[in-house]
């Protein structure tokens, strides 16, 4: 198909979603490309404006977390509608949610999801074909995770450069409570835990050798700099049902600043990423088998030494972010 233009609609400003990814990649590679802020408090107009500026052989992709504007895209901007949904919203407010996401399915000309997993979940719990289904992994806005200063925010507390980073925010699948018991644990080593989460309960207890921040980082730098002197990075530490078929973005992040990743092992992060190859996994929820997989990190440094440099190199091959923005234009071109 013929494109004129490719709109990216959305009812939020640019930030760190998914869908931003491939349009801050896009845009700077694709010369007909437009962001449009949808007005939630005055949807129908801002519809009838973007109807006025568009034409017919242009393409709207509703962006990542706004799903419910499909319906409205679909009625007032036609067929060349699609969804980069990335995962459902099912699971949330559930009736609401599942009747956002089910609409949105049916009328959304294709749905990019997170994963292969993802995309069975989501086929199957919406009553879809698979082939209008499109897996797209997430990857990293590179140009925001470019390291400008050497200078280091967070305390390496024993000054041995032994840092283990988690980071994301507080959620029932993060497992935060695994991770501080493990740091209560693992007191008498001189390891530092860098625990960045936002929305943390003042009530979860760490060990003295934790530096927790409970609220978000100041600046994108601030992270890519704990990024760059830690020396292991956490995924998600639980055993929740969702990390049989997502991707934690942190996943992608750490690949990319080829940094060793230690996860909850499950399906979904097993996708992408071979155990003990480009990855390290211990048991979900198990802090006991967390505490072990920590210290045979730090105790035996060269055998571990590869997993991050690995990692780094399935990104470069298969998750950069030209790549998956890429395809993205690629299935919107085709259709």
């Amino acid at each position: 198909m013929k494109i004129n233009s490719i709109y990216f609609i959305s009812i939020k400003d640019l930030s760190n979603f998914r869908s931003d990814i491939y349009y801050n990649y896009l845009k700077n590679n694709y010369k007909n490309l437009k962001f449009v802020k949808i007005d939630p408090n005055n949807l129908i107009h801002s519809f009838i404006q973007l109807r006025t500026a568009s034409n017919r052989n242009d393409v709207f992709v509703v962006m990542c977390p706004s799903h419910y504007l499909v319906p409205f895209a679909r009625f007032f901007l036609g067929k060349n509608t699609y969804l980069d949904a990335g995962w459902s919203l099912f699971g949330h407010k559930v009736v609401k949610a599942y009747l956002i996401d089910f609409t949105a399915a049916r009328l959304a000309k294709k749905i990019f999801l997170e994963s292969i997993e993802q995309k069975k979940f989501y086929s199957s719990l919406f009553f879809i074909r698979s082939h209008k289904c499109e897996v797209i992994y997430t990857g990293v806005d590179e140009k925001k995770f470019q390291i400008t200063s050497n200078r280091n925010e967070l305390p390496d507390l024993y000054g041995n450069s032994q840092i283990v980073l988690f980071r994301g925010k507080y959620t029932v699948e993060a497992g935060i409570d695994t991770l501080a018991a493990a740091t209560i644990a693992l007191e008498s080593q001189e390891i530092t835990f860098w625990v960045v989460s936002p929305g943390l309960p003042g009530n979860i207890k760490f060990g003295k050798n934790a530096v927790v921040i409970r609220n978000f980082v100041r600046s994108q730098q601030r992270l890519v700099s704990a990024y760059k002197h830690a020396s292991l990075t956490l995924g998600q530490l639980s055993n929740h049902t969702r990390l049989k078929r997502t991707i934690p973005h942190k996943a992608f992040e750490s690949a990319y600043m080829s940094k060793p990743y230690l996860t909850a092992r499950t399906n979904g992060i097993l996708e992408i990423f071979n155990e003990g190859i480009e990855v390290l996994c211990f048991n979900p929820s198990d802090k006991l088998d967390l505490e072990n997989k920590i210290l045979d990190f730090f105790n035996h440094p060269d055998k571990f030494a590869r997993i991050g440099n690995n990692m780094k190199k399935k990104y470069d091959k298969e998750l950069n972010q030209a790549y998956v923005s890429s395809q993205l234009l690629n299935v919107v071109r085709q259709n």
